[in-house]
């Protein structure tokens, strides 16, 4: 059985406990002292306990793990890569609560078997007891009833003599008969007395404190005993059900994670397009980080519309020997940081539904946004635009010098080459600032 806990005894001077079972957080790692739950330790190290002060000597330590099960350890999504390591952290969380729950229900199958040796002793005491009480009483009865009968015979011994009494001679020899008679009598009758004596001694027995306890007291504290000891196995049989009930559930939780495990899919890593099996079987999965081109790859359905590999996308297909045809399955980048724009020089590319790429600056309720997007590729379009090092001032405006490096510039008024407008000559450059004034 795998270890989930160590037990110790304090001895007044010793902090330091260490301990041998693995576990996941050490807030899985939980202490009692005489069965009571304490939090006045730290970790020394990752396998031993170091208590604030010692436990007291013949303290009761317990150190033991007790895993969480409210929450998996790991959670995986639809498109998001499974990490083995994830994996290993779930499964490893159900292994020790099974293991946990195991030994729960062994320590309470244990307690159940002893508590009911304990009944099945109780019961068997109690019903010697009875019969040595019911043996004592009869020995008592027949005792009083042979005293009942010596006291008759005396009776009678007695009245024999008075009767005896009216005849000197006769009743000499009378009463010496019915003296004889009586001494037998008071012999039977102390012999009885003595019998009854010795029956109510053994009927009893002492309490330590110089009395008795009687036969039917014995009787009665043993079906008591018995009682409680039979209250106690049936408490002790619930926790067992409990815990077999909460074993139960977590064998039911590593198997559904087993079966998990068995329906994942394993892909065979590939570099790129060129690198896909030319000859594969059925339901072959593959899994390339280097997607460049496989958008032209034949044979190979479900691509996604606009969908252009790249270096840094990993894309997953499955060879389908109905269709003699590679099947698209999904895609994703190889950084996940870069749908969030973090790298140097990100591309936002387009497709054939959205058009150029472009992004999206929303409101802060996310209910309308403003688009910045590139031209088309019609317009073959490859340049840079620099932003100014600055803000500039009021009523600048932002230009270009030709090149794609832009600046803040003040508008001004117009200049314009003034000619002669009267009369439909031709203008010249005499460089006349217009000032709003009419060309008339």
């Amino acid at each position: 059985m795998a270890i989930t806990q160590n037990t110790y005894t304090g001895n007044g001077s010793t902090t330091n406990y260490s301990f041998t079972f693995e576990y996941l957080k050490q807030s899985d790692v939980k202490v009692t002292l005489d069965t009571v739950a304490t939090t006045a330790f730290t970790f020394a190290n990752a396998t031993t306990i170091a208590f604030t002060s010692a436990p007291a000597s013949n303290v009761a330590i317990r150190i033991f793990r007790d895993t969480a099960i409210d929450l998996l350890s790991a959670t995986f999504f639809p498109g998001s890569a499974i990490k083995a390591e994830d994996l290993n952290q779930n499964f490893t969380q159900s292994l020790y609560v099974t293991q946990e729950s195991d030994a729960d229900a062994a320590s309470a199958t244990t307690t159940a078997n002893t508590a009911k040796t304990t009944a099945d002793t109780a019961l068997a005491d109690s019903a010697t007891a009875v019969t040595t009480a019911n043996a004592a009483t009869t020995t008592a009865n027949t005792a009083d009833t042979n005293a009942s009968a010596a006291v008759v015979t005396a009776n009678a011994a007695s009245a024999t003599a008075t009767t005896a009494s009216t005849d000197s001679a006769s009743a000499v020899t009378t009463a010496n008969t019915a003296s004889t008679n009586a001494s037998a009598a008071v012999t039977t009758a102390n012999s009885a007395d003595a019998n009854a004596t010795t029956a109510l001694t053994n009927s009893r027995e002492s309490d330590g404190s110089g009395g008795f306890n009687t036969a039917i007291d014995l009787a009665n504290t043993a079906i008591t005993t018995a009682n409680s000891a039979s209250t106690s196995a049936t408490s002790a049989t619930t926790t067992a059900n409990t815990a077999d009930t909460n074993a139960t559930a977590a064998v039911n939780t590593a198997n559904a994670a087993s079966a998990a495990v068995s329906n994942a899919v394993l892909f065979t890593l590939i570099a790129n397009v060129a690198a896909i099996p030319g000859s594969p079987s059925n339901n072959d999965y593959v899994e390339m980080a280097n997607s460049t081109g496989v958008e032209s790859f034949s044979p190979l359905s479900g691509v996604p519309s606009g969908f252009v590999g790249a270096s840094g996308l990993t894309v997953r297909l499955r060879y389908d020997t109905s269709a003699t045809s590679w099947v698209w399955m999904s895609y994703y980048a190889n950084d996940s940081e870069d749908r969030y724009l973090t790298k140097n020089i990100p591309v936002v590319t387009g497709d054939a539904t959205n058009g150029s790429g472009q992004i999206t600056l929303n409101c802060e309720n996310n209910s309308h946004g403003v688009k910045i997007k590139g031209p088309p590729h019609s317009a073959a379009a490859t340049y840079t635009l620099t932003l100014p090092n600055d803000t500039g001032t009021a009523n600048q405006v932002l230009t270009t010098n030709g090149v794609g490096v832009l600046n803040w510039s003040n508008g001004g008024s117009p200049t314009i080459d003034a000619g002669n407008f009267n009369t439909g000559g031709s203008l010249v450059s005499t460089s006349q600032t217009f000032d709003g004034g009419s060309f008339d």
